[in-house]
């Protein structure tokens, strides 16, 4: 099981001063959305070449323009990057081309996705390294657990019908739910505020891998 920060600081310095303090407990690096706008693909540029040895996820939330829009990310040196999973069924499969030819992988955002089964069927045809059962951050508030709870059934079925996807999950995770997502068995599990936005980042994250690591 894996821990990825989801970085959505977007003054540079500070992004990268989370990134450096935390950097040794968490597995990939995501560029958050919020990031991204304020600095473009160079960010990924630079945070790839920071961490070259992390992951690096670019949260680009792909919707359009997919094959350009992933390229652009994987020239920028982003190993893995996001597209929503309501996006049309071209588009995801663009977005899968750029990453066969870059040897990367593409996430699929499950936000707004009402069945996962159709979801999960739609896309099975492409094989997508990545799926995340993501719960907004508007909706879900750092430490609540009542939307983690729904990701149970969501994973059997991501497990059924896609068997050789990574299954990611985000949404107001924190050390006070952590335990709810780990009986789920999850194959990442994505944290942002409550490691940003903790009083001590690097020992937050610390504690939270250690807990995803001793799980196994």
């Amino acid at each position: 099981m894996l821990l990825q920060l989801a970085n959505d600081i977007h003054i540079k310095s500070d992004f990268f001063n989370l990134a450096v303090k935390v950097a040794s407990h968490v597995d990939i690096i995501e560029v958050g959305t919020p990031a991204l706008l304020a600095h473009g693909m160079e960010l990924v540029r630079e945070t790839k070449a920071a961490f070259p040895k992390h992951k690096v996820l670019a949260d680009a939330k792909i919707v359009d323009g997919g094959y350009l829009e992933a390229t652009m990310a994987f020239q920028s040196g982003a190993d893995i990057v996001t597209v929503l999973a309501f996006a049309p069924v071209k588009t995801i499969q663009e977005t899968v081309k750029a990453a066969d030819e870059f040897g990367r992988q593409i996430m699929l955002d499950t936000l707004s996705v009402e069945s996962i089964e159709e979801f999960a069927l739609k896309v099975a045809p492409f094989s997508p390294g990545y799926v995340c059962l993501h719960a907004s951050a508007d909706l879900s508030g750092v430490g609540e657990d009542s939307h983690l709870t729904g990701y149970a059934e969501k994973i059997v079925i991501l497990r059924r019908v896609l068997p050789h996807t990574m299954i990611a999950v985000a949404g107001g995770i924190s050390l006070d739910n952590l335990q709810v997502l780990l009986s789920l068995r999850p194959d990442i599990v994505i944290a942002g505020r409550s490691i940003s936005r903790a009083e001590n980042p690097e020992e937050t994250a610390a504690t939270m891998k250690m807990r995803v690591v001793g799980s196994k």
